[in-house]
């Protein structure tokens, strides 16, 4: 089995169980396995999107040209507010901001840099998962809402967001997630596109 080793840089707890999780789930159609690096921001607390845009360039070269490059670098941070039209006009614009972050490393290196913008926040994928929903409509509620109704705390520690994180993943259906949200379907698509590529080079 084909491995490949990826960074992975996000804002908060979650991310760090959600995507792993995902990435073993998608990696099983392919043939590959994926391995974490260990370069990250420190996660003794969440980072937030300030701290992601400011190292993203160093991280991104540290990642691709350290002493053992990756094959994959992913960095997200939330967009902080709703956007449910099919146009997705304010994740795009983060999206961009996230593309500018990185320098000349995402015009040179694109097709191994997958960017992830959740409308509002990664809580949002989250419940998505806990509740039956339609396409979209949990991203109008507000953060404290969601944080509440996902891990029962509108402020969970990092215990809390791990627990529940990952037994949700674990048993996440992501096919349905595509479907149940616009910005992970943005997210999955470039995973997808990235595999075919890795799986035939």
């Amino acid at each position: 089995m084909k491995s490949l080793r990826y960074t992975l840089i996000g804002e908060g707890f979650a991310e760090y169980e959600f995507i792993p999780s995902y990435l073993n789930w998608i990696s099983k159609w392919h043939g590959i396995k994926f391995v974490q690096s260990k370069i990250r921001l420190p996660l003794s607390r969440p980072s937030g999107v300030s701290r992601v845009i400011e190292n993203a360039e160093f991280l991104c070269e540290q990642s691709f040209y350290g002493t053992s490059p990756a094959d994959l670098f992913i960095i997200g941070i939330d967009l902080d507010r709703a956007d449910a039209t099919d146009e997705q006009v304010h994740h795009k614009k983060r999206t961009l901001e996230l593309e500018k972050s990185l320098g000349d490393f995402y015009s040179k290196l694109k097709q191994q840099i997958i960017l992830f913008v959740p409308v509002q926040a990664i809580d949002y994928w989250i419940r998505y998962q806990q509740v039956t929903s339609v396409a979209n409509s949990l991203e109008s509620k507000s953060k404290d809402e969601i944080k509440q109704l996902v891990y029962g705390s509108k402020t969970p520690d990092r215990k809390q967001i791990t627990r529940i994180t990952r037994a949700i993943a674990e048993k996440a259906d992501f096919d349905e997630l595509a479907r149940q949200s616009h910005s992970f379907k943005h997210f999955h698509e470039q995973v997808i596109s990235f595999l075919k590529t890795a799986a035939n080079p």
